[in-house]
């Protein structure tokens, strides 16, 4: 069968546009990370992460702690190998300004997205503890009627890869769905489903029965008959 005939079975629909009016408990940012390296000693370095609580979590190498609850902002340090001294080690630290901010009744969820450098996606609870749910670049997260989703993926050199995942009730992932492509948008439709755009081309529909879809977005008519009884004006 000829691939423009394969073509048509791509669902047509109305894909409208983004709204940020229709997720009033979502803030959305310019993301940004700051970097500095500070020569410290491995001891020192466990005994803070010790009073975090955070060892058994994060592993040996990774403190997060919250710098502004209002924007997510949060700090990130890590052990490195010293750019200073030969053989020794130096702790990197990261404030991370997330993309953006999920408010769900005083937890907040902030993603983050720098491209081939990675992303994060974080629980700050209500306590202000800072907690990694996965190492991803985020897309954008949404409340579907099944559950929390979250967009993600990376388009760099030969790799261009998406995917859906489920946020669980105990903030795990798992995944749901590969995509065709890195999410560059998203959006709910009025339906209730949501859609989803790849990079380069190409679209999909995450319904809200849960299954995903190949579409083709066409032009709204109604807007477009408007736009053309304006110009005849």
């Amino acid at each position: 069968m000829p691939f423009f005939v394969q073509a048509e079975f791509f669902e047509k629909i109305d894909c409208g546009s983004y709204d940020a009016s229709k997720y009033p408990n979502k803030r959305e940012f310019k993301g940004l990370t700051i970097s500095s390296i500070e020569d410290v000693g491995i001891e020192e370095f466990i005994s803070a992460q010790s009073k975090l609580g955070q060892k058994t979590e994060l592993g040996p190498d990774i403190i997060l702690k919250l710098v502004d609850r209002n924007t997510g902002k949060y700090e990130k340090s890590f052990l490195r190998r010293s750019p200073n001294v030969e053989g020794g080690t130096a702790v990197e630290r990261q404030i991370i300004q997330p993309d953006l901010i999920v408010n769900l009744d005083g937890n907040l969820l902030a993603g983050s997205n720098n491209g081939e450098f990675g992303g994060e996606l974080v629980l700050i609870d209500a306590n202000d503890r800072v907690v990694l749910i996965g190492e991803m670049n985020v897309e954008d997260i949404y409340e579907m009627p099944f559950g929390l989703v979250v967009t993600s993926g990376i388009a760099h050199m030969m790799s261009n890869e998406g995917e859906v995942n489920l946020i669980t009730n105990q903030f795990k992932l798992t995944k749901l769905f590969s995509l065709i492509g890195m999410p560059k948008s998203s959006w709910k439709l009025n339906t209730g489903d949501l859609l989803i755009n790849s990079y380069p081309s190409g679209s999909q529909v995450l319904t809200k029965s849960g299954y995903l879809k190949r579409v083709e977005c066409i032009a709204n008519k109604s807007s477009n008959t408007d736009a053309a009884s304006s110009t005849g004006s």
